[in-house]
């Protein structure tokens, strides 16, 4: 369920919008195709790159295959020329899990775990390339 989608201007900027979607989903393998569905249309929206919206959607599927939970949810606040993606809440560890972590390494510019209500959430940024 997309809970939440806003437009803002950053202070100081002219022209500059952000987008923030919350999507809450079932963790169930197959509903996830609904994540990446979301996390396309922000790639296209940005005009990232094909392998750039493919790694994003392959990192998001890695990081909810982690999840032990029956929902878990999908922030995205996505500017002008970047995107954060924030996945929570995820079992105690998820952050510092070798496996996982070279893999979202790889497909995203920087990976950054946090705690939410005593919850592991990790922050997927990647940033669009000049063109």
């Amino acid at each position: 369920m997309v809970e939440g989608m806003r437009h803002s201007e950053e202070p100081g900027t002219v022209g500059s919008m952000t987008d923030d979607i919350v999507l809450t989903i079932p963790t169930s393998p197959r509903l996830r195709s609904v994540a990446t569905l979301v996390l396309g249309g922000v790639g296209s929206r940005l005009r990232l790159s094909y392998e750039k919206v493919d790694d994003l959607q392959l990192a998001a599927l890695s990081v909810l295959s982690a999840s032990a939970d029956d929902v878990v949810t999908l922030e995205v606040t996505a500017g002008d020329d970047s995107l954060a993606l924030d996945i929570g809440p995820l079992p105690a560890g998820t952050g510092s899990d070798a496996g996982l972590r070279r893999i979202l390494e790889r497909l995203v510019d920087s990976v950054e775990p946090s705690q939410r209500a005593g919850r592991e959430w990790l922050t997927l940024r990647l940033a669009r390339s000049a063109t």
